[in-house]
C-alpha cells in the first residue's frame, strides 16, 4: 500500500469549485462521486422514492453528503423525465432506474397532437424544482447544487422509442427534426424555470453516443440542438454546463466541445489521455473511473489504483480536470469503495501534486 498521506481538505467543495472556475489556486483536484440512485440505500428508501418524493430526494442527497462527503448535490428529471412531461409513460421500479413503458409518439401523426408542457407542473417538474430549492437551502453554502437534464436526442428516443427514432434518422429525417424541436423547446422551457434557482445545470445525452450513431448523424441530429440548449443555459447567466455522452465519444469530442459546454464528462470506455490531447485545451475533462469493474466489482485497492491511473492521464489537462466516474454509480456499489474514492482523491489529488505518486 502507498505511504502517501491522506490530507485534510483546506476548502469546502463550493470554495474549491469557485476557485477552479475562476482560475485561482485551490487545495486539491475536485472529485465528483455521481452517487445517483445509490443514495436511496443511505436512507432505507426505494429508488422510486427518490424520483417521486421531494422529501426523499432531499433526504437522500443530504445523507450522501454526510456519509460520503459528496462535493455536489444533483437532482433532475432523469433520462425519461422530459419525455414523461410531454406524454410518454414511465415505470418506477423499487430498486432500479425509471424506464419508459409507453412511448407517446407511436405514429408520425401523434407528434402533431403534442405541445410543450407547463415547465413548472408538467410531469415531475415541480418535484425536481422544489427538491433543488430545498437542497440549496440545506447544502448550498457548502457544496454546489445542480439540476441535470437529458439532451434533446435522448429525449426524442424516449418519446418515440430509441429503435424507431434511429430508423427515423434514415427514413424520415424531417420528422426526426420535428421531434427534436419539441424535445429541445420543452427542455429549454424547463431550464428557464430551473435557472431561477441558485443551481448549475448539466446535460446528459447518452443516446447520442458514437457507439450508436455516426459522426455525420451526430452533426445533423444531435449537435445543433445540444448547442442551442447550451447557448440558452449560458444566456440565462449560468456557467457553461457539463456534457456527458455515454460510450465511445472519441469521434465526436470536437463537436462536443463546439457545443460550448464547459466540461466534458468522459465515459470509461475511452481514454482520458487521448481526450486531453484532442480537446483538453478547450474544455475541462471529467472522469473516468470504471463504475462497474472498479466501483461495483472491485476492492478499495482497485479504486485507489484506478484513481492514480486517471490522475496520471489527466491531472495536467490544460483547462482543468475533475476526478469522477465514467458513468453513473451502480446502485449496489459497496460503501467502502465509495469511501476509497474519496480518500484516494485526498491522498493523491492535493496540491502541490507529485506525479511520481501516480505510479
Amino acid at each position: 500500500m502507498s505511504t502517501v498521506e491522506i490530507k485534510k481538505d483546506q476548502m469546502t467543495a463550493k470554495e474549491r469549485m469557485k476557485a477552479f472556475a475562476e482560475g485561482k489556486p485551490y487545495d486539491r483536484i475536485p472529485c465528483n462521486l455521481f452517487i445517483g440512485d445509490h443514495a436511496a440505500r443511505l436512507i432505507g428508501a426505494k429508488v422510486s422514492d427518490l424520483h417521486l418524493s421531494v422529501e426523499k430526494a432531499v433526504e437522500a442527497q443530504i445523507a450522501a453528503h454526510e456519509i460520503y462527503e459528496t462535493e455536489g448535490a444533483v437532482v433532475g428529471p432523469g433520462l425519461g423525465g422530459i419525455a414523461e412531461a410531454i406524454g410518454s409513460k414511465l415505470e418506477f421500479p423499487d430498486n432500479g432506474a425509471p424506464f419508459v413503458s409507453d412511448y407517446v409518439v407511436k405514429e408520425y401523426e401523434d407528434l402533431d397532437r403534442l405541445s410543450i408542457p407547463n415547465p413548472r407542473t408538467g410531469g415531475r417538474f415541480s418535484i425536481i424544482l422544489e427538491a433543488a430549492e430545498r437542497l440549496v437551502e440545506a447544502l448550498g453554502h457548502k457544496i454546489p447544487v445542480a439540476i441535470s437534464v437529458p439532451g434533446p436526442f435522448s429525449t426524442s428516443g424516449n418519446l418515440r422509442g430509441t429503435e424507431k427514432f434511429m430508423k427515423d434518422l434514415y427514413k424520415n429525417p424531417e420528422f426526426a427534426h420535428k421531434l427534436l424541436r419539441l424535445a429541445t423547446d420543452t427542455t429549454i422551457a424547463f431550464v428557464r424555470e430551473a435557472a431561477k434557482l441558485d443551481v448549475n445545470i448539466n446535460i446528459g445525452e447518452p443516446s447520442a453516443s458514437g457507439s450508436l450513431i455516426s459522426r455525420k448523424q451526430f452533426k445533423e441530429f444531435a449537435f445543433p440542438y445540444l448547442k442551442e440548449l447550451v447557448d440558452e443555459i449560458k444566456a440565462l447567466g449560468k456557467p457553461a454546463p457539463s456534457l456527458h455522452i455515454c460510450g465511445n465519444s472519441k469521434n465526436i469530442w470536437d463537436y462536443m466541445a463546439d457545443t460550448g459546454a464547459g466540461l466534458l464528462s468522459i465515459d470509461d470506455k475511452v481514454d482520458l489521455e487521448e481526450a486531453k490531447h484532442a480537446v483538453g485545451d478547450r474544455v475541462v475533462l471529467v472522469g473516468n473511473i470504471r463504475p462497474t469493474e472498479t466501483m461495483y466489482l472491485g476492492k478499495p485497492k482497485d479504486v485507489e489504483e484506478n484513481v492514480k491511473e486517471c490522475l496520471k492521464k489527466a491531472y495536467d489537462n490544460p483547462k482543468g480536470y475533475i476526478l469522477a466516474l465514467g458513468c453513473g454509480l451502480p446502485i449496489p456499489t459497496p460503501p467502502e469503495n465509495i469511501h476509497a474514492l474519496r480518500d484516494s482523491a485526498r491522498k493523491y489529488g492535493q496540491y502541490p501534486l507529485n506525479p511520481e505518486n501516480f505510479n
